[in-house]
């Protein structure tokens, strides 16, 4: 074989390779709803299986162009292969840009939630956050006697009312709203979270276990749980988990809400990791935050925002309410 041949060949083995196996590797971990901790962490990448697919699928045509025979023919179905996963892919991840959008007529409600990193996150820029998003329901999970000590009288003007608690490492968490809360209880997450009347409107704010626990099938399942039975208007919070993990999708279903960001149509908005991986300056890979709403609010938009010193974006949406 001429180096012609044996280049592009050897190139397109290796591309195929390399971008097959954890693409497989991935859509089972999604398709499949493991609750083994391998697979839910693999699900979390479920994205860019887009991108790796498509890579395969050039190198299985490049392999396709080069062969000859009845190898070109199982080439050739390989293709066909590679084709439908790439559109299984696309099929998943098509709901965040494309769909219906309802409009509102009513008052506007603008909701944000963070992750502070043990209280590392920087508080004034969570303050100036607030202010110029002009929000009127804050989430904040990781928050430390510390940092609530910052934020404590900087928001009191603008959120005066707040429940939850502020602990050391990654057990805090609050709400802060500017009309009163009621009827607030802690749910029995190890991380903190909690369900309260903010106003008129049930609120749950979530931070369950993270997928490197084993209480995460635990955690998760009592967030689905909560609810299921509270029927919330919204639910706000690092969830530990995204869209393409079936605990987010049956906790859609169970609570009768949806996505703000996919109901807004507002594309794929990662939220984690911001520091990268193993020290490789990385964007966010994963979305793990959310807000989630329930039927009587319209999702408009939303956005990320960075707070510095932050494993996290922060997540602010706007909300409303729909026309009559």
């Amino acid at each position: 074989m001429n180096r012609a041949r044996w280049v592009p060949l050897a190139l397109a083995w290796c591309l195929l390779v390399i971008c097959g196996l954890p693409a497989v590797a991935i859509t089972l971990s999604r398709a499949l709803a493991s609750t083994d901790l391998r697979a839910v962490r693999l699900a979390a990448f479920a994205p860019f299986g887009v991108g790796l697919y498509a890579l395969c699928l050039i190198a299985v045509l490049v392999l396709v162009w080069l062969a000859a025979g009845p190898a070109r023919t199982r080439l050739l179905v390989l293709a066909g292969v590679t084709a439908m996963l790439l559109a299984v892919h696309l099929a998943w991840q098509a709901p965040l840009y494309a769909g219906s959008r309802e409009t509102s007529a009513g008052e506007p409600l603008t909701v944000m939630t963070t992750n502070l990193l043990e209280g590392k996150g920087d508080t004034d820029a969570v303050v100036e956050a607030v202010r110029a998003h002009k929000v009127d329901v804050l989430a904040l999970q990781e928050i430390t006697p510390e940092a609530f000590a910052k934020l404590s009288s900087t928001l009191r003007e603008q959120l005066p009312y707040r429940i939850g608690e502020a602990a050391p490492g990654t057990r805090g968490t609050m709400l802060f709203a500017d009309q009163p809360i009621t009827r607030s209880r802690r749910l029995d997450t190890a991380m903190g979270s909690w369900v309260a009347d903010v106003g008129e409107r049930r609120v749950v704010v979530a931070h369950p276990a993270p997928p490197t626990l084993a209480s995460w099938p635990a955690e998760q399942e009592l967030i689905i749980k909560e609810a299921a039975a509270e029927k919330p208007d919204l639910v706000l919070g690092d969830l530990n988990a995204s869209l393409d993990h079936h605990t987010v999708r049956r906790l859609l279903d169970a609570a009768d809400v949806q996505d703000a960001a996919r109901a807004s149509n507002a594309g794929w908005q990662p939220t984690w990791p911001t520091e990268g991986f193993a020290g490789v300056p990385l964007p966010p890979a994963t979305a793990i935050d959310h807000v989630l709403i329930g039927d009587d609010l319209v999702a408009l938009a939303t956005e990320t925002v960075e707070v510095p010193g932050s494993d996290h974006l922060a997540l602010v949406a706007y909300l409303g309410t729909p026309e009559e």
